[in-house]
């Protein structure tokens, strides 16, 4: 029971920065919400049950311009792809006794952010043995601890954006949506220091994202991403091979 309260807490400490980025994003998204003229219920709903980022800016926009409902699916959809891939990688890391319902919640609440912060210690478990990797699998109270908050934070800020719409000048916007990016900067450049790999991985798919932009727009992130995995295969499966191990 202890060392459930002790990951739980940890998971606590570790969600601290993901809040701190998330609270002025989804400030400013009720804002955007109730800006675009859209029913306070309309942008917290879509900001409780999409809980998606880009996703919800995008909803929104397209509600308040009176798309069709299956477009709007289509497309968050599309753009929620990448959840697929970031889903396979963090699925693996689990512990296995996690319930289904508990599973549940973990896949509604991911993010980028929750993914980024989650798999920082995993660098070095997989330079342990089996049974410590197995004692380092992700468990569910540490996850509590880290996916909670972010989502509790969500709904207060957003809250507060709607409640405040009509006293923030539009102008301050941008700057109120910066804080993600910042988040997430701050979350993968540690992780290049010292790491071909990792360092190979973002700058392949950040150019690649980048050149394919103009012709494939947001579905670019998509084959980035694949791109990525690729090129981070392959410097894996060559530095096996250096150390004698088959692959």
């Amino acid at each position: 029971m202890n060392d459930q309260k002790e990951m739980f807490r940890t998971g606590l400490k570790d969600s601290v920065a993901i809040v701190a980025g998330f609270i002025p994003a989804c400030f400013t998204f009720g804002l955007v919400g109730k800006g675009l003229g859209l029913g306070s219920l309309e942008v917290f709903l879509l900001s409780a049950l999409v809980f998606a980022g880009a996703s919800q800016f995008i909803g929104v926009k397209m509600l308040a311009a009176g798309a069709a409902a299956p477009v709007i699916l289509l497309l968050t959809l599309i753009i929620n792809l990448r959840y697929l891939f970031i889903s396979l990688s963090f699925g693996g890391q689990l512990n296995r006794n996690i319930s289904v319902l508990a599973r549940t919640w973990i896949g509604f609440s991911l993010t980028e952010e929750v993914y980024a912060v989650s798999m920082i210690p995993r660098e070095e478990a997989n330079r342990k043995t089996e049974n410590e990797k197995m004692n380092q699998l992700l468990g569910l109270p540490y996850l509590l601890g880290l996916q909670i908050p972010p989502y509790v934070a969500n709904l207060i800020a957003t809250a507060s954006g709607i409640t405040l719409a009509s006293y923030i000048p539009a102008l301050y916007l941008p700057a109120l949506n910066t804080s993600l990016y910042a988040l997430l900067i701050a979350l993968v450049v540690p992780q290049l220091k010292g790491s071909l790999r990792n360092m190979a991985i973002c700058l392949s798919a950040a150019g690649s994202s980048w050149l394919l932009n103009p012709l494939l727009g947001n579905s670019s992130i998509l084959i980035a991403m694949l791109i990525g995995m690729a090129v981070g295969s392959l410097i894996k499966g060559q530095v096996k091979a250096e150390k004698g191990v088959s692959v």
